[in-house]
């Protein structure tokens, strides 16, 4: 579907939404880490406050969580999860405010989403009438919707229905310290090196 279909497709009616219990469900399904997260947390708590005190447990967690805002190995850790869950829930949010759903509604399925150095990538198979052009046409619109500098989109070639995007979050260029390359000690390179000094 072109932009020009979509933009007119906001304004039929909405589709009907899906009952109760399936959208609790979904929403379950999608918020499944987070509440895994906060289960253990408040396990840990409970058993923390129960061995040495309430006041002693909270002093306890507030210094965890200072070491691991601190660290930069935790500090950048905590930051690939979050960068995981803003691409989670702002790409669903625009694809549903950017009618990039099927007639009835549904949304393309994320299959998986994993960080990457710049950012994430995360893989959608599209449902009968969402074509991955229409995703690629729209890449404006997420961009703004996941807060990002760039959001590329992938066809798979073998699957029409895989698409792949590339949430780019960070410049790798802009980095403060120069980026390795594994070009740096092939064998051209050291073969080039040596004919030259040879050469001159």
């Amino acid at each position: 579907m072109s932009r020009d279909l979509r933009f007119l497709a906001r304004e039929l009616p909405a589709p009907r939404r899906p009952s109760v219990v399936a959208g609790a469900l979904g929403w379950l399904f999608r918020h499944l880490p987070e509440l895994l997260a906060v289960a253990v947390l408040v396990w840990l708590w409970s058993a923390v406050a129960g061995a040495i005190g309430r006041g002693w447990a909270a002093l306890l967690f507030a210094a965890g969580a200072a070491v691991l805002v601190a660290v930069p190995q935790s500090r950048r850790v905590l930051l690939v999860v979050a960068g995981c869950l803003v691409t989670q829930t702002r790409l669903r949010t625009g694809l549903i405010e950017l009618r990039l759903t099927t007639h009835s509604g549904r949304l393309p399925l994320v299959l998986w989403l994993a960080p990457t150095p710049v950012g994430e990538r995360v893989w959608l198979w599209c449902r009968a009438g969402v074509s991955p052009e229409d995703i690629s046409d729209e890449t404006d619109g997420l961009r703004s919707a996941c807060f990002a500098r760039e959001v590329r989109v992938t066809r798979d070639r073998r699957w029409s229905s895989l698409v792949v995007l590339d949430v780019v979050r960070r410049d790798p260029l802009a980095a403060g310290r120069p980026v390795s390359s594994p070009l740096a000690d092939s064998p051209t390179r050291t073969t080039w090196q040596k004919w030259r000094r040879t050469g001159a």
